[in-house]
């Protein structure tokens, strides 16, 4: 939960001890984690992290299962190698690292990402995903991105 010494309700929990299925790739200036599905597939999600980044091992665990469900899933860097929060960070520090990490300012990025979705990947139907900071950038692209097909905000 929220509070003062806790601004955001978001916790690692357990951290998995996950490698991952995918492969790390650049993407202008982008690093991202993306898994292919088994089989060729028109179908892609954008996967949006947490404040803990692009990197955590938890994400690209739900990245890796999307993909076994049929879709290529991407976790793109949309801090852009701004560094993630970590759960060792002081909390009272957190309002001012969330102000240069703003969830309603990565269309460059999102617009980055489906171009290689679709010129690389032969993604034709696109949607997103979001975990907490990443919900608060769903529900802000889903605004203005008629074509992304589908949005799902969690705990954002």
């Amino acid at each position: 939960m929220a509070n003062e010494s806790r601004p955001c309700p978001c916790d690692i929990g357990d951290r998995f001890d996950y490698g991952g299925r995918g492969q790390e790739v650049q993407v202008e200036h982008i690093k991202a984690y993306v898994c292919k599905a088994p089989a060729s597939t028109d179908k892609a999600v954008v996967v949006i992290h947490d404040v803990f980044g692009w990197q955590l091992p938890n994400t690209r665990y739900m990245a890796d299962m999307l993909a076994a469900n049929g879709y290529i899933a991407i976790c793109p860097d949309f801090f852009v190698g701004q560094e993630a929060w970590k759960p060792s960070n002081d909390w009272a520090s957190f309002d001012d690292w969330l102000k240069t990490r703003n969830a309603g300012k990565i269309d460059k990025e999102v617009d980055v990402i489906v171009k290689y979705l679709s010129e690389q990947c032969g993604a034709k139907k696109i949607g997103v995903i979001g975990f907490c900071w990443g919900g608060a950038a769903v529900q802000h692209l889903m605004l203005k991105n008629p074509h992304l097909k589908t949005g799902v905000s969690l705990y954002g």
